[in-house]
């Protein structure tokens, strides 16, 4: 009876490891999240530049 209900898990097996997507679309989807982070870093360049040293008030003294 086993050697009969082994080809039947198998092939239930073999059906549950498909993917919903093709890896083409997973690989696109992680580059786009890449760029959006990427944009979101690119937005804040330049600004420690841009905000006056609040730190260092006294300059010359520590």
């Amino acid at each position: 009876m086993s050697a009969s209900v082994l080809p039947v898990l198998v092939r239930a097996e073999e059906a549950a490891r498909e993917l919903p997507m093709s890896p083409i679309a997973y690989a696109a989807i992680a580059f786009g999240a890449f760029l959006a982070g990427l944009a979101v870093l690119w937005s804040f360049r330049n600004t420690a530049n841009k905000v006056p040293d609040r730190h260092n008030t006294r300059r010359g003294q520590h």
